[in-house]
């Protein structure tokens, strides 16, 4: 039964978004610049919005890091607003699209630098 659960659960994840970076091992530094890094299959939508999550759950964390962006390029640099991006843990970077989100990244730490 869980071979059977692990499988459909591995299925699922090869037919969409997948933020590769950042992620626990590879953060942000405060003063970025910073890169985002993903995979995608052919059926995924053409753009996204990216979105950082600095604190799940407070709607006014969350901070819109670029539109329009082109799936098809697997990586994009962004660059902190003025004064840098607040070092803290548990951030997260969002695909959206239409109000919904394609994908989410593994929780990271923004450090200082």
């Amino acid at each position: 039964m869980r071979s059977v659960a692990a499988l459909l659960i591995f299925a699922a994840s090869s037919l969409a978004y997948s933020i590769t970076g950042p992620n626990n091992i590879t953060g942000w530094t405060t003063s970025g610049p910073n890169s985002i890094t993903w995979t995608r299959v052919s059926t995924d939508p053409s753009n996204f919005t990216i979105v950082l999550d600095s604190h799940q759950g407070d709607p006014t964390s969350q901070q819109v890091l670029a539109t329009g962006v082109d799936g098809s390029e697997g990586s994009m640099t962004v660059s902190p607003p003025s004064g840098g991006w607040v070092a803290g843990t548990g951030n997260r970077v969002n695909f959206v699209k239409d109000g919904g989100i394609l994908a989410q990244s593994s929780p990271f730490n923004i450090t200082a630098n």
